[in-house]
């Protein structure tokens, strides 16, 4: 390694131009390298750092102000080359920068992004086999994903067997004049009376789906409770709910067709006494 204190030539001697000249000319050979930098930088000048192990190459920015290292002393200075590269470190891609797969003709290829806004660093840990068929990726809360089966809301085979308890909550419906219910939002509800009310026809229905409406009086009682009219009783009588304070009655409900829901009460359902 070399550096020149000084690369203009005085006038001066033979022996010691000529010293001075092969000093000049073997920091120029050796890149101006050192553990430190030169004391007289200009800009654009070129200086390997030898404080680094691979040496680093850095060249003088245009304003003489710093440094701007253009890689290491090594194979490709350090950077990854075009045809493949392993890397040792984490790899950042800022600002939701893909991911990209070609396909075999690189004309269309499947990307993976970042969300827009994450609230926090997350690290998903891939599982270290495949699955079986028909599997999907779980998460277990921590980041770390395998493979698991699930029955699909599409699945149309007969005779499936769920080997553990199927639960499905139960969704608070507004209290209103008429009581709006949608079928996709669950299978079970539950309204607190606060007046007089009319149970109106549900939307996003699907023949097949059962449940049950859950009916409480408030405090004060005495409300009651009328049907839109794609309800069906047995005998065709709406059942009334019970008006005392607090009471309780269950509405079980069967979608027959859109218009037809068969509803059968169970009224003033209490603790026995």
């Amino acid at each position: 390694m070399a550096q020149a204190t000084d690369y203009s030539l005085a006038n001066q001697s033979g022996s010691s131009f000529r010293s001075e000249l092969n000093s000049i000319l073997s920091a120029v050979q050796t890149l101006n390298s050192g553990s430190t930098a030169p004391s007289n930088l200009v800009a654009h000048m070129v200086f390997l750092d030898t404080s680094t192990t691979p040496a680093t190459l850095k060249i003088r920015n245009a304003a003489n102000d710093g440094f701007i290292e253009l890689g290491t002393a090594s194979t490709n200075f350090g950077l990854v080359s075009a045809s493949g590269a392993t890397f040792t470190g984490d790899i950042t891609l800022n600002a939701q920068s893909d991911v990209r797969f070609a396909d075999s003709d690189s004309s269309n290829y499947v990307a993976l992004q970042a969300p827009a806004t994450v609230s926090s660093n997350t690290t998903f840990t891939l599982p270290s086999a495949d699955g079986t068929a028909n599997q999907a990726l779980k998460t277990d809360a921590s980041g770390n994903l395998g493979f698991a089966s699930f029955l699909l809301a599409t699945e149309t085979t007969n005779g499936q067997v769920v080997t553990g308890g199927v639960r499905g909550a139960i969704t608070t419906l507004t209290d209103a004049a008429t009581i709006a219910i949608d079928m996709d939002d669950n299978n079970n509800f539950k309204v607190t009376l606060g007046g007089n009310r009319t149970l109106g026809n549900p939307t996003n229905v699907v023949e097949g789906q059962t449940g049950f409406i859950e009916v409480i009086q408030d405090g004060s009682g005495n409300r009651t409770l009328g049907y839109g009219t794609n309800y069906r009783f047995v005998g065709g009588s709406p059942p009334t709910v019970t008006t005392t304070a607090s009471a309780v009655s269950v509405l079980a409900y069967a979608v027959m067709s859109d218009e037809k829901i068969l509803i059968t009460a169970h009224l003033d359902v209490k603790a026995q006494v």
